[in-house]
C-alpha cells in the first residue's frame, strides 16, 4: 500500500465512531427509565423521565447521552419531561455504523413513539441528525442546535491541515466502498418548512465548528435566532450553566 493510500485510510477511520460504551452502571438515569425504540431496521436505546411531551436530548459524534448530565438533569429536577438517547453505534447502541442519515432515522423512530415532542436539543453532529429527521417529517415546537458542524468535510480537513491529495484519495476510497459523503446536509433546505422556533448556539472559541456558517444558516431561516458566546469550547457549550439559562429562556421556562 502506498503512503498516500495509507494516510487516506487513516483519515477515513475518523468516520467510524469511537464512542465510549454505556454499561448499565454508566448510564445517566436508573435502569427502570430505559427502553429500546424499535424502528424498521434497528433499535435505539432511550431513557425517559417524567410524563407528557418530552424534550429530546441528542448527543454528538463520539459521545453518549451522558453529555447532558447538567442540562437534562436540570429539566428533570424541575419536573420537565426529558428523553435521552444514544445514537446508532454510540453508547448503549448495538449498531456498528453511523452517519447523519442513519442517526436521523433513529431520531425519527424515537420521536414517532414518544410524540408529541416539545423540543429537541442537540449538540454537534446530533444537529445534522435532527435536521434530517425534521426534513423527513418529525415535528416539535422548538429546535436547539448547539455547535452544529456545517462545514463541508473537505473544508474541515483542510482547516485541520490535511493535504488535498490525501483528502482526494480518501474520497476515492469512500466512493469505491459505496460509502455516503461525510459532508453535512443542507440544513437550510432541511429546515425550510419547519414550523417551530430554532435557536442556534455557537462560540468563537470553538475550534471544531466555526460560527460564521451558523450565522449564515440563522439568517436564512425565518424562525431562527442566533446566540454567540466568546469563551466556551466545543464540549463546554453543552455543559455550561449560562448556555442552559439561555436555552430555558428561549423555551419560555
Amino acid at each position: 500500500m502506498d503512503k498516500l493510500t495509507e494516510e487516506a485510510k487513516a483519515l477515513l477511520e475518523d468516520l467510524k465512531p469511537r464512542s465510549p460504551s454505556a454499561a448499565p452502571g454508566q448510564n445517566l438515569l436508573p435502569p427502570h427509565t430505559r427502553s429500546d425504540v424499535t424502528g424498521e431496521t434497528f433499535q435505539t436505546p432511550v431513557w425517559k423521565a417524567g410524563d407528557g411531551a418530552p424534550t429530546v436530548f441528542v448527543h454528538g459524534w463520539d459521545d453518549t447521552h451522558r453529555i447532558w448530565r447538567r442540562f437534562a438533569m436540570d429539566f428533570i429536577q424541575k419536573g420537565r419531561p426529558a428523553l435521552l438517547m444514544d445514537l446508532p453505534a454510540h453508547g448503549a447502541s448495538t449498531l456498528e455504523t453511523c452517519n447523519w442519515q442513519i442517526a436521523g432515522q433513529s431520531i425519527s423512530d424515537v420521536c414517532a413513539v414518544h410524540q408529541p415532542i416539545d423540543a429537541i436539543i442537540t449538540h454537534s453532529f446530533g444537529s445534522l441528525a435532527a435536521a434530517e429527521a425534521i426534513s423527513s417529517g418529525t415535528t416539535c415546537d422548538y429546535l436547539v442546535m448547539i455547535a452544529p458542524p456545517l462545514e463541508p468535510w473537505t473544508e474541515r480537513q483542510r482547516r485541520k491541515g490535511v493535504p488535498d491529495a490525501v483528502i482526494a484519495r480518501a474520497e476515492e476510497l469512500l466512493a469505491d466502498q459505496g460509502g455516503r459523503s461525510p459532508s453535512p446536509p443542507d440544513l437550510q433546505a432541511a429546515l425550510r418548512n419547519f414550523e417551530g422556533r430554532i435557536l442556534i448556539i455557537g462560540s468563537r472559541a470553538d475550534e471544531s465548528c466555526p460560527v460564521a456558517p451558523m450565522e449564515t444558516l440563522a439568517a436564512g431561516l425565518d424562525r431562527a435566532e442566533m446566540l454567540v458566546v466568546d469563551d466556551l469550547d466545543h464540549r463546554e457549550l453543552a455543559l455550561d450553566a449560562g448556555i442552559l439559562a439561555q436555552i430555558n429562556t428561549f423555551l419560555g421556562y
